[in-house]
């Protein structure tokens, strides 16, 4: 045997025994166990606290990326290859069972489950094929199967719950998404736009058009992804699919600008803890009109004194506020390619102040490779923690997602999920410098 594989393999089962050591010493201190993978989320319970705090977090993504790594070490390549190429099914089979209500059923049903035809009747499928769905899904840990066709959920699927009684879920359709918590909307629209635009990846790669993604080529239209959604046949779509800077340090009456902000939830939420700051939300009519009725339902007084503003605005035109402290761009920037980024930072420094910031609010990229720390040059903030050899010092698919996203957008809308370097490149263009990163996700650049 080769002693370096040994190494390696040992290595990694020594990363996971420590961090469950750390784990259980966090839990036996606590004097509670481990949430169990077979019962269902309760965001409710104190362990569940636990599970955010340094300690656990650390450990788990320690664990999450040496389990993976050690399985690929170990398992046959072909398998693992194999395995890749069909990981569309678990995307389909989610989107399958949520989309049929299986998760609220399932809820009612109680921990001794329920058969695949009970199931199957509510939503008029073929049971067969839904247990099927259930079993693939069952394997990969979502969902139980108790018995042979029995189905109940776990820690997993039950996050999908969307909090309603299965029958009024059935019964009124176009609205089984309103007032739920959107994660399994989210999940939907992952699995169902994303995962179609994403299959015509090589095909947009080997053959492609000017300005086609692979959402177009998937749904056979020249339309952006965002004038599809405002199709009025697409509303249910449209529906679906629908911090780390101290504002407190911010004068009173200074303006907050939500450019692109959608209903504006994030910038109300600001303005609860800082009632003194005067906010404007900024979107497109449809998106505003929305934006009124929430803010008069959730944040009243905001409203009444004046102190929020609605606008229906393009940010591909010139900005129209002059005198803001702040403008915050959130989840906006990924949305894009760096040509129309670099257009749409252009109008906002032209708008700015010397002192006005530009908030931008996205996940960062980081490299699978090792890198040179680069000491007193690095941008403050920017340097983050590093995951102990033999990990991949991103840990790997303990922070998959973000990966995820980034070929999604590339797929979809033409965006990019960015590195730092490329944060700083696209901004520079822009007009502003990146002067800090604060949190997991979060950059303030000041003007220049």
């Amino acid at each position: 045997m080769r002693s370096i594989g040994i190494s390696t393999l040992r290595r990694l089962g020594n990363i996971i025994n420590e961090a469950i050591d750390e784990m259980e010493g966090v839990y036996a201190t606590a004097e509670m166990p481990l949430p169990s993978l077979d019962a269902p989320f309760n965001p409710a319970d104190p362990a569940e606290a636990l599970l955010q705090t340094t300690i656990v977090e650390g450990a788990t993504l320690n664990i999450m990326a040496a389990a993976s790594q050690l399985s690929a070490t170990v398992a046959s390549p072909v398998v693992s290859a194999l395995h890749a190429s069909q990981a569309y099914h678990i995307s389909a089979c989610l989107r399958a069972a949520s989309e049929v209500n299986v998760v609220e059923v399932l809820r009612e049903a109680g921990p001794a489950g329920l058969h695949a035809n009970e199931i199957a009747a509510l939503s008029k499928t073929d049971p067969l094929l839904l247990a099927r769905i259930l079993r693939l899904l069952a394997i990969h840990n979502i969902f139980r199967e108790v018995k042979p066709n029995v189905f109940a959920n776990n820690r997993i699927s039950s996050v999908l719950d969307k909090g309603k009684p299965s029958k009024a879920l059935f019964e009124n359709r176009d609205n089984r998404l309103t007032g739920t918590s959107g994660l399994a909307a989210l999940v939907e629209c992952f699995a169902d736009h994303n995962m179609k635009g994403v299959a015509m990846l090589a095909d947009t790669m080997l053959h492609p058009k000017e300005g086609e993604l692979g959402f177009n080529r998937a749904y056979c239209t020249t339309e952006s992804l965002w004038d599809w959604l405002h199709r009025p046949e697409n509303v249910y779509q449209l529906q679906r699919f629908d911090i780390g800077f101290n504002w407190s340090d911010l004068p009173a009456g200074s303006v907050l600008v939500d450019v692109g902000g959608g209903i504006g939830h994030i910038s109300l939420a600001i303005a609860q803890k800082n009632p003194g700051l005067r906010v404007i939300v900024q979107d497109l009519e449809d998106t505003i009109k929305d934006s009124k009725i929430y803010w008069n339902e959730n944040l009243p007084s905001h409203v009444e004194s004046r102190m929020v503003d609605f606008q229906v605005h393009d940010f591909y035109t010139a900005q129209p506020v002059l005198n803001a402290a702040v403008f915050m761009l959130r989840h906006i920037i990924h949305d894009w390619s760096d040509e129309l980024v670099v257009k749409i930072l252009r109008h906002l420094r032209d708008a700015a102040q010397p002192t006005t910031k530009l908030v931008v609010i996205d996940k960062i990229l980081v490299s699978a490779a090792r890198v040179p720390d680069p000491g007193e040059e690095a941008i403050p903030g920017s340097i983050r923690p590093s995951a102990q050899a033999p990990l991949l010092p991103n840990w790997g698919v303990g922070k998959a997602e973000v990966y995820y996203h980034d070929v999604s957008m590339h797929c979809i809308l033409g965006g990019v999920e960015r590195t730092l370097e490329q944060f700083v490149e696209v901004l520079a263009k822009g007009g502003w410098k990146l002067s800090r990163c604060l949190g997991d996700e979060s950059h303030c650049g000041n003007s220049s």
